[in-house]
């Protein structure tokens, strides 16, 4: 239990210390996995319920928080402690990198990385509390996201137990806590990939989302509500609270909208069902073979973004033979990413007797 009341305080006194902001403040982060939306939309719903949301984070796989926002032209996120509380002045939302305000916390989380350590619950608490203190938020969502392929607990019974500790931790360090389990299992929406993401998001801003991803905004306003303690929002309001933070992050709303009209057309590669039956996704291989192609040695940038999906038939949905059910983004045009994209699915048959 030592390291795990020391290691958040350790990794948070690294760097810069943002004094408190005067208001409430409260961010959601999560247990990792792919497919998820709620660290880019949870934070728009935080503020629209009137809280101070200073996000703290660290590139993701294959698309985080960051990583996705830094696809807008022009938007910043390597921001010192002082441009931090510009733009919270600006808009109440800022959502910035650790490297310098929890510099140690940024290094120690890509060590994990590459020695396959970030499904490691004390290190996980560790982690995300430390980002919390050094910004000063005082309530702490998180969504714990339960699969194969999580970082705190492969199934229901080990996530709710880590979570009971994410909790006991947080309030030794004076926060209140709120966790929230969901399954990770299958795809959450259909977006895979940082622009594909903004994307997404730009439909729910837009009120264009399909039911799928709608669901999943749903969700996510509940998860903020959740932290938030059940506030409601107007409509257009977190619209509102993104416009407000692509500028004070130094972003073009207009460039967001060229790109994401190139991006609809850069989906040219389609793939169609091999056969009839219930159409399932392997997650953990379709990350797997997006981060391969991020990881490219030639791209320097590690916000690079070769490869995007979308998904055109839900995880569990019956198709039929030749129906298109992804679509591919492919800035390589490389024949084998098809190839690795086509082996993380599989369709299930169901047998039906005729009636005696």
């Amino acid at each position: 239990m030592t390291i795990l009341r020391t290691s958040p305080l350790l990794l948070q006194k690294s760097g810069e210390l943002m004094p408190s902001w005067g208001k409430p403040t409260a961010d959601l982060a999560s247990t990792g996995g792919p497919s998820s939306l709620s660290t880019l939309i949870c934070p728009l719903f935080l503020r629209a319920m009137g809280y101070i949301v200073p996000k703290l984070g660290v590139p993701g796989r294959p698309a985080g928080g960051l990583d996705v926002l830094v696809q807008i032209p022009g938007y910043r996120t390597s921001l010192s402690g002082k441009q931090v509380a510009a733009v919270i002045e600006a808009c109440g939302y800022a959502h910035f990198e650790a490297k310098t305000i929890a510099p140690m916390d940024n290094e120690f989380f890509h060590y994990r990385q590459q020695n396959d350590a970030q499904a490691i619950p004390a290190l996980v608490i560790a982690s995300l509390l430390s980002k919390k203190i050094s910004v000063s938020v005082e309530r702490a969502g998180l969504d714990v996201r339960v699969s194969d392929c999580g970082n705190f607990g492969k199934n229901f019974d080990d996530a709710a137990a880590n979570a009971k500790r994410f909790v006991r931790v947080a309030e030794i360090l004076g926060l209140t806590a709120t966790c929230v389990l969901t399954d990770g299992g299958y795809a959450y929406q259909p977006y895979l990939g940082r622009k594909e993401s903004l994307l997404a998001l730009n439909r729910v801003i837009t009120g264009s989302a399909c039911k799928w991803l709608t669901r999943h905004a749903d969700q996510c306003k509940d998860l903020a509500a959740a932290v938030a303690g059940e506030r409601s929002v107007g409509p257009g309001e977190i619209a509102k609270v993104f416009d407000e933070n692509i500028v004070a992050q130094g972003g073009s709303k207009e460039a967001l909208q060229d790109l994401l009209e190139k991006l609809v057309v850069d989906h040219r590669i389609m793939v169609n069902a091999r056969q009839n039956g219930y159409v399932r996704y392997d997650l953990g291989r379709l990350r797997a073979a997006m981060v391969k192609y991020q990881n490219r040695p030639h791209l320097t940038s590690k916000y690079s973004d070769p490869v995007g999906i979308i998904l055109k038939s839900e995880d569990g949905e019956y198709v039929e033979l030749g129906q298109p059910i992804l679509s591919i983004r492919n800035d390589f045009d490389d024949a084998e990413l098809v190839l690795d994209v086509e082996a993380c699915i599989t369709f299930f048959a169901v047998s039906r007797r005729k009636a005696a």
